[in-house]
Formats: C-alpha cells, structure tokens, sequence
C-alpha cells in the first residue's frame, strides 16, 4: 500500500463526495413523476429513479471494485447519514416562519418538505440495496479472481450485482411506500418491476465506461483490492481485504 499512500492526491474523496451528494440530490428530484414507453408499454417512474439513482450504483461498483467493501460501506453509512440529516434540516426549514414578503412558501414545502413515508422508504431501500449490492459484488470478485485474475469478465459482477441490489433497494423501497399509503397497494408490483428494470438497464448501457473508469482509477491508483477482513455492516473502521493490483 505505500505506493497508494505516496500519491499526491488520491481519487478516493471525490467518489466519495460525488457518490453521497448524487443519492441526496436524487431523493429530492425523485419527487417528479412521469410516464415514458418502454418497449411499447406505458411506464411510470421518477426523476430520480431515471437520471442520477442509477449512477449512485455504478459509483458504488468503482468503490467497490477499487477501494474494497470496506471503503463502499463506509460511503452507504455517509450516506444514510447525510439523508437523515438532510430530511431534518428540510423539515425544519420548511417549518420556520416566513415573512409575508417571501410568497412561495407552499411552492417551497411542496419541494423540501419531507413526506415520513418516502424518507423510510427511501432510507430502507438505499441501506439495505446499497449493502446488497457491495457485498455482492465484493464476494463475486474474490471468487472470480481465482480463474479471471486479469478481470475480463468484470462486467459479469458489475451487472450481477446491480441485478441483485437495485431489486432489494426498489422491492424495499416501493413496499415501505404502499405499507404508509404513500403509493396504492394495486401499484406495488408495476412500481417495483418497472422502476427496477429501469435502473438495471441504465446500468447494463452504461457498462462499457464504467470498466473503463474502473480500470483507469485502479491505474491511477495502483490499487486492486479483493476480499475484506469483515462482511458486517457495522464494522465502519474495518476494511481489510488483500491489494492485487498489477501493470
């Protein structure tokens, strides 16, 4: 590792930074909602789910794949801590007297104000997916490393894990959502297919340059890290996991 620790500037914050502030930004937008035809069907989704939640998993695989499981389970843990943080201060903004001069109070809380049931079911599905999907692909790559040590089959844990992550955080997140109303029970199984389906295969299209951003950091960075010294969620200090990183 000291050749990592010699570097001037490492990559490792502003993934870490981009990755925590796509996932705010996107629970925010997700509030939009609108109809777009996919394969000929009509399909209901949201700002969020359609341009930045995808990208939140493709951020995760780059840390995964790179840093380890130890550096994307402390990125879900600042995460989930920035969303509750976020949805206080909104709330509390939101309930601040304003002065009569200020005229767009309803347009305002209609924004940032915060509905209970949507910030569970958005903090449920992201803790919950995030993990999945991290671990998932963490243990794929210590098992495939064993026959593809020069990672030609990277895409194959990129898109399995995603597959896997994306339908436990949106089944989370939709049913949190019917069980507080906020959705009618009739949807859950549309919602759940569709919006999964949606993110898988904005992950699946943008494959090719997340190997190769993968493959340029893990250059850059002289770092390759397979396995982990704990799967436990709440281990936040330990990563572990072994640097096989070679030209």
């Amino acid at each position: 590792m000291s050749a990592h620790n010699s570097r001037r500037f490492s990559l490792l914050e502003p993934i870490i930074a981009a990755s925590v502030c796509l996932i705010l930004v996107s629970n925010i937008i997700a509030q939009k909602f609108f109809t777009i035809t996919l394969l000929g069907l009509p399909v209901t989704t949201d700002a969020g789910t359609l341009l930045l939640f995808p990208f939140t998993y493709i951020f995760s695989d780059v840390l995964t794949e790179v840093y380890g499981y130890g550096a994307s389970r402390r990125v879900v843990w600042y995460s989930f801590a920035a969303n509750i943080l976020a949805a206080l201060l909104f709330t509390g903004a939101v309930a601040l007297p304003h002065s009569p001069d200020f005229t767009n109070q309803d347009a305002f809380a209609a924004v940032l104000g915060q509905v209970p049931g949507l910030v569970v079911a958005s903090l449920a599905g992201a803790w919950f997916g995030s993990f999945t999907n991290d671990s998932v692909l963490a243990g794929m790559k210590l098992w495939m490393v064993k026959w593809d040590p020069q990672h030609r089959w990277l895409p194959l844990r990129t898109i399995g894990s995603t597959v896997v992550g994306e339908f436990v955080d949106t089944a989370l997140f939709v049913g949190v959502a019917v069980a507080f109303g906020v959705f009618p029970a009739d949807q859950l199984v549309g919602l759940v297919i569709s919006q999964w389906a949606i993110k898988t295969l904005v992950e699946v299209v943008f494959t090719p340059l997340t190997v190769l951003v993968i493959r340029a950091i893990k250059r850059y960075e002289r770092i390759d890290i397979v396995g982990t010294e704990t799967w436990n969620p709440f281990a936040f200090r330990r990563d572990g996991g072994e640097n096989r990183f070679s030209n």
